[in-house]
Order: C-alpha cells, then structure tokens, then sequence
C-alpha cells in the first residue's frame, strides 16, 4: 500500500511539472529555477501558491486525504488534519486552496470546466453579498480563497450524467422563493442598519439587489439551487 501510495505521488509531481493546459478553474506549470525546480499553482482569484519539488510531495506524504480516496468536504477535512503549517487564517486558505487542485485532478479538469467556472462564480457572488451586508471584513478574503475548494467538493458531489439524476422537476418556485428571501434579507438588513447613513440606504440596496440578480441567473437547476443554499447556510449565519 505505501509503496502505491508513494508512485501516485511520484505521478501527481510528475503531472505538475508537465501543467495543465488551459485550466479553467486552476493550472500549474513548472518554473525551473538554477537550484531548484519550483511547481507554481495559479488560481481563478488570481492568488498562487510555489512549493518545490520536495515540499510539494511532503505535504502529500503529510496529507493523504489528498489523495481522495475517501473524501470529506473541506471543513470537515481540513479540522481532521493536524499540521502547523495550515493552522492559521491563511494557512487554511492554503489548505483549502490544495484541496480544490488535487480533488480537481480527480474530478477532471476539462471534462467539469464549464460547471466548475459556474460554481465558482455564484458561490463568489453570495461571498460578495453578504460582504457588502457586513460592510467589509477579512473573513470574506479569507472566503473567497475557501470557496475553491466547496466548488470542487460540489463538482464530486454533482450528478455525473442523467441516470444519476434522482430530482428532475422544475425548481422555479423554489428558486424565486430563494431570490425573494435574499431580497428580503437585504431590505431588512440595510433598514435596521444604523451605520448606514439614510441618503446611502436606497444605493446600498441597488446594488445589493443587483448582486441578487446575478445569483438569479447562475442558479439553472436543482443542483445548483441545493448547493447555494447549503453553502449559505454553513457559512454565512449572523445572529
């Protein structure tokens, strides 16, 4: 087993140095420098991640769960481990960051580009909602990064072709039901918010509703109406 285990790392470096061409969500290439060889991961919010050769398979040898062969969702995965290296704010960034790159070379990167880019810009889009409620903060920095990773459990967790698919029926209600709570929530919010000042209450509102349209229309399906709300849920509750 140790000895599989060691080639498929040997395998994920070996991937890594070649890059993956036309990434849709994340790619990495190889930049070779006179010392050392550093694998340079980019991301769709524009933020990188360099390891060399050595730390790269370290951290796999550290993380097995990076290997996905029984997979939890990040959060629950990410408070499983236990190295110093990610126990900070951005370390879990990090983390977070891994795991959407190596379960995105399970899942496939070119076969679920086009739902991956869709996932990624509604979960970044209810991120920017309730950042612009708040009015600001760095856990929504901090969730931006995050998000990449809930995108890339959501693209394991979605149904691969029809047959899978178990609920087929039109979630129109049920989406404008979602649409008009958010809305709801944004007159609520920005009404009881005193640190608003009233001139701006009517703009706030404006642009938070337009927001909202865009959530609208990334949500096409079930899946997706059912994963927004799941990622809502867990991740963006003020009392």
């Amino acid at each position: 087993m140790k000895l599989v285990v060691k080639i498929f790392q040997v395998c994920i470096v070996i991937l890594l140095l070649l890059g993956y061409q036309n990434g849709a969500l994340a790619k990495a290439i190889a930049t070779p420098l006179a010392t050392d060889s550093l694998i340079v991961l980019h991301f769709q919010t524009n933020d990188s991640l360099i390891y060399s050769r050595e730390d790269l398979d370290t951290i796999l040898s550290n993380h097995p769960e990076f290997l996905f062969e029984e997979t939890f969702d990040p959060t629950l995965s990410y408070h499983l481990q236990r190295d110093v290296e990610f126990s900070s704010e951005a370390g879990q960034d990090n983390y977070c960051m891994l795991y959407s790159y190596f379960l995105m070379q399970v899942n496939g990167e070119q076969k679920y580009a086009a739902q991956r880019k869709r996932l990624f810009q509604l979960f970044s889009k209810i991120n920017e909602l309730f950042a612009l409620i708040e009015q600001g903060g760095t856990y929504f920095g901090h969730q931006h990064k995050r998000l990449l990773a809930e995108v890339e459990y959501a693209i394991y967790l979605m149904p691969k072709d029809k047959n899978e698919l178990r609920k087929t029926y039109v979630i129109d209600k049920q989406k404008q039901i979602y649409i008009q709570w958010l809305r709801q929530l944004v007159a609520d919010e920005t009404a009881n918010n005193n640190g608003i000042e009233p001139q701006r209450k009517l703009s706030q509102t404006k642009l938070l509703n337009k927001v909202i349209d865009s959530i609208h229309q990334l949500i096409t399906d079930n899946f997706s109406l059912r994963r927004a709300q799941y990622f809502q849920s867990n991740y963006y509750e003020y009392y």
